[in-house]
């Protein structure tokens, strides 16, 4: 259970977050590798997801980098706007970076194109800069996908500075386990 902060000796503090909950399976594993929280937004979050969500933040006393893959469409667009405004407004230092789905991914993997949804309200401006099509994000291949996380996580965490905290950790536990074995007098009970 002995656990030091992963976070110390890091410049930021980051997350990784998805728009569909159907990429968890995948991102997870990614996000765990490199301990960074992960979350799934599943659309426009709440209010109170927001609010913790800036809590985190906060007490991480760094400056924040969210990692935000969406879908390309009138609100995947928008979301990253949405996060934005809502964690400033709760007093998160936060900068929110879309690392997928973009205008330059979608060329050059071409994914399946859907027309965009006309009802989002957001259609309009959408169209007028991308045109009538839209992407969905989980129709990169999951393989596209950690490639494309691993290389952000490698410009926005200190690999090496992460991995003395989990050398000191296991260092640490050592000397727990022989300090506890000291006070059971060399025996287990």
């Amino acid at each position: 259970a002995y656990r030091l902060p992963r976070w110390k000796g890091q410049k930021h503090y980051v997350e990784l977050w998805v728009e569909k909950d159907a990429l968890a399976g995948v991102l997870e594993p990614l996000a765990n590798e490199a301990h960074v929280t992960m979350m799934v937004n599943r659309g426009y979050s709440s209010q109170s997801a927001m609010y913790e969500a800036s809590l985190r933040f906060r007490r991480a006393r760094l400056p924040g980098i969210l990692l935000y893959l969406g879908d390309h469409d009138p609100s995947g667009e928008d979301m990253v706007r949405d996060i934005q405004d809502r964690l400033d407004l709760f007093g998160a230092d936060v900068q929110v970076r879309k690392i997928a789905l973009t205008m330059a991914q979608v060329e050059q993997f071409e994914p399946p194109p859907n027309p965009a949804k006309m009802s989002d309200p957001r259609a309009d401006k959408y169209v007028e800069q991308h045109g009538a099509e839209s992407w969905e994000v989980d129709a990169l291949p999951p393989n596209v996908l950690a490639r494309l996380i691993r290389a952000e996580f490698r410009t926005v965490i200190n690999k090496a500075a992460m991995d003395a905290v989990k050398q000191q950790e296991e260092q640490d536990k050592v000397l727990l386990a022989r300090a506890g074995e000291s006070l059971r007098g060399g025996h287990d009970e």
